[in-house]
């Protein structure tokens, strides 16, 4: 069966974006699963770097995805999360907004977005999925954009680190894992799984494989490595699931997907270390 992918869900304010490249059937979620997401107040870096990427299609068409702010004036987050089903095609900036820092109703800044980069190639048209929520295999490791913002925001940010074909915590000794974003089912609180794994460059070169929990939302979440030393640096974002237990709109992941570091980082040297 092909790959589902992560789009928008059409719902009120409150939802957020679908999150599932699921293989086969989702299963319910009985009370008792486990989850090891806990929610966290981003009082501290880098998770007043990270934040909710808003995006208003229509009156009754908004959702939201998880960014990560890379530098004073742009954010990393997922590609799928700025196409609109309805029209099969692009928003535009001034339909995104994003918030960092988002904590109930504080913040750690906010900017318009201006400008936003694609990756080459990327392309989700209804035509090209296998089925309407579909995302083709091929089109996993590009689903990554670039916001620029309107404004810069006075926040320090997240840097990125390229490390082809690492599996990660093992490879780098002391480091632990870490995946937070803003899920569905605490769409103004952040969560996070401290303390899974990830494979960068698999199944293929360019993408990641994660074993963190997830749900809908998290779509361009930062796959972080936490040193012991206090620092933190952005290995890759993820994007979608396969064999995800469904809970509600959303899919908590079997196994993550996403971008690795290394697909971004000449788009990242080229805007942000300009």
């Amino acid at each position: 069966m092909p790959p589902r992918g992560c789009f928008p869900v059409r719902a009120p304010v409150r939802a957020a974006f679908g999150l599932a490249l699921a293989l086969g059937t989702a299963a319910p979620v009985h009370a008792q699963a486990l989850d090891k997401r806990v929610p966290m107040e981003p009082t501290a870096w880098p998770f007043t770097a990270i934040g909710r990427v808003n995006v208003v299609r229509g009156p009754a068409h908004r959702g939201h995805c998880t960014g990560t702010l890379v530098g004073p004036r742009h954010v990393l987050t997922a590609a799928h999360c700025l196409f609109d089903d309805r029209l099969d095609t692009w928003v535009k900036p001034h339909q995104v907004f994003f918030v960092a820092g988002q904590a109930r109703d504080r913040n750690a800044g906010t900017a318009e977005v201006e400008a936003f980069r694609l990756a080459p190639g990327i392309d989700l048209r209804l035509a090209t999925r296998p089925h309407r929520d579909g995302i083709a295999s091929e089109m996993i490791g590009r689903d990554w954009v670039i916001l620029t913002l309107r404004q810069p925001l006075a926040l320090k940010p997240v840097p990125w680190l390229v490390l082809a074909g690492a599996e990660l915590p093992k490879s780098r000794p002391g480091a632990v894992v870490a995946l937070a974003g803003y899920a569905a089912d605490r769409p103004y609180l952040p969560v996070i799984d401290h303390g899974c794994a990830v494979r960068i460059d698999a199944p293929v070169p360019g993408q990641l494989t994660d074993a963190c929990e997830s749900m809908s939302g998290e779509s361009g979440a930062p796959v972080l490595v936490l040193d012991a030393d206090g620092g933190a640096s952005l290995v890759g974002i993820h994007t979608a699931v396969t064999g995800g237990e469904r809970v509600g709109r959303a899919y908590r992941s079997g196994t993550g997907r996403g971008v690795a570091a290394g697909s971004i980082a000449a788009a990242l040297d080229a805007m942000v270390r300009k």
